[in-house]
């Protein structure tokens, strides 16, 4: 079986670059963080030639999202677009993913290696395991929600219950003195 493998990077790295994301749109010190007012606005003023191309569900069918570095695009499926500009947690997580997806996962660091199928690749080498990290990371910025529940991330982060839960239990030690 082939599967990807990204140049491995660990959770803090992650965790570093969704917090420079977050600083070059000076909402580092926010709880919420708009991901597709990022993508839109800001995103095009930093990578001037980046396209985010919204689908039709038929064109991308059970495909949310389609990440293209190379040519500096991004395809979103039309009701994930739109739920993610409604606040959908679940939504706005994807557009976060791929986001990741332009910004790391270029030619030069992703490599195809042959593996027996019963093996994974280790998760800090796995390019979707960190789209998902920098996700919750980006959508859920740790070095802020060390006081709150998982209820309050859900209302002020607008990220799903799933997603709050697993970035506080992730952070939970790093605030325990």
């Amino acid at each position: 079986m082939t599967k990807c493998m990204a140049a491995p990077l660990s959770r803090q790295q992650i965790t570093n670059i969704a917090l420079v994301v977050r600083t070059l749109d000076g909402t580092e010190n926010e709880l919420y963080f708009d991901i597709v007012r990022f993508m839109e606005i800001k995103l095009p003023r930093f990578i001037p030639d980046f396209n985010l191309i919204i689908e039709e569900k038929s064109k991308l069918g059970e495909c949310h999202g389609l990440t293209y570095p190379d040519r500096n695009e991004i395809h979103i499926r039309e009701d994930v677009y739109e739920r993610a500009l409604m606040g959908n947690g679940r939504d706005r997580l994807t557009m976060a993913h791929e986001l990741f997806h332009l910004l790391q996962h270029e030619k030069k660091n992703i490599s195809y290696a042959r593996i027996e199928s019963e093996e994974d690749i280790e998760a800090f080498r796995d390019p979707e395991w960190q789209a998902d990290a920098f996700g919750g990371e980006l959508l859920i910025p740790a070095h802020l929600i060390h006081n709150m529940t998982a209820g309050e991330i859900v209302e002020k982060c607008k990220v799903s219950y799933k997603a709050a839960s697993y970035q506080l239990g992730k952070h939970r030690n790093q605030y325990v003195g």
